[in-house]
């Protein structure tokens, strides 16, 4: 898949951001509400964040006017909408970063006034739409729990977003409260190595029903299982072939979300060894840049 990166701020592929940005705080909101036909006001019903709209202004140069057609071809090729999103990462000072992807729609047509393009250099004012309105942090975050307290080795690794930082271990067939970073739900990819048969996973929170779906499989110790539940990704696949296993979902299966905050987890696995082991992982959205 071919792909390219353009450093949007230090200058190095010549082109710097210009002052006006907009977009990359809070997203919008869509409120859902009743009018109350014999009280004051409303009654709310749902709030969803929107798709969210993002503005770049850009200045474009070259030393000559071959090196300026030549980098701007290139970032137009880049920003091809047809070829999918594009991704928008911001690092702080401390190294931190956090990202979005979002198609380019619009703003890159060019002019040649005045103020707008010279020989050598121009102006765009890029404007991106993010279906996913979340900021994405750039480090995924996995949860372990396993049989005892003695970690071993998978056959297989995780293959979700990379190398992941993991946190302590928590038990199998116990309730365990597990805090995760960020400001939104998250769904998580999860990782299950055998041996293992039957397997219940249930969130509890208070306030809220349980939430839960249940894996009818027999792991040998050398199969591994990858449940992904985010949206548009949702699947049951070996972690090996990449075989759909969809079919080994219980009836009615919730994939639930992982809130900001404590959460208490329950993974229930029958015909565990000392090799079984469950890996959460997720990557923290959150509201703004």
């Amino acid at each position: 898949m071919y792909t390219s990166s353009f450093n949007l701020t230090s200058g190095d592929d010549g082109i710097s951001v210009l002052p006006g940005m907009k977009g990359f705080d809070a997203p919008s909101y869509t409120l859902s509400y009743d009018e109350m036909p014999a009280l004051d006001g409303g009654y709310a019903r749902h709030t969803r964040a929107t798709s969210r709209e993002l503005f770049v202004p850009i200045y474009l140069e070259g030393d000559d006017r071959q090196t300026l057609l030549t980098r701007k071809r290139a970032l137009l090729a880049a920003l091809n909408p047809t070829l999918g999103a594009c991704r928008l990462t911001f690092t702080e000072g401390d190294g931190s970063k956090r990202f979005i992807n979002a198609y380019y729609v619009d703003g890159a047509q060019g002019s040649e006034g005045q103020d707008e393009a010279g020989f050598v250099w121009t102006k765009y004012g890029l404007i991106f739409r993010a279906l996913d309105p979340y900021f994405y942090s750039g480090t995924a975050q996995s949860i372990r729990f396993s049989a005892g307290n003695v970690e071993v080795n998978p056959f297989f690794g995780d293959p979700f977003l990379g190398r992941p930082f993991i946190n302590r271990a928590h038990s199998l067939n116990g309730s365990s409260n597990i805090t995760v970073t960020g400001d939104v739900d998250m769904w998580p990819t999860w990782t299950i190595h055998g041996p293992a048969s039957t397997m219940t996973f249930t969130r509890k929170v208070p306030g809220q029903p349980d939430r839960a779906f249940t894996l009818n499989a027999n792991l040998t110790a050398t199969q591994a299982l990858v449940v992904d539940t985010r949206p548009r990704s949702k699947s049951v696949r070996d972690a090996a072939t990449g075989e759909n296993r969809w079919g080994l979902l219980g009836p009615s299966p919730h994939l639930w979300p992982i809130s900001p905050g404590p959460n208490e987890v329950v993974i229930a696995v029958a015909d565990v060894g000392a090799e079984t082991s469950v890996n959460l992982t997720y990557m923290p959205r959150y509201l703004s840049a």
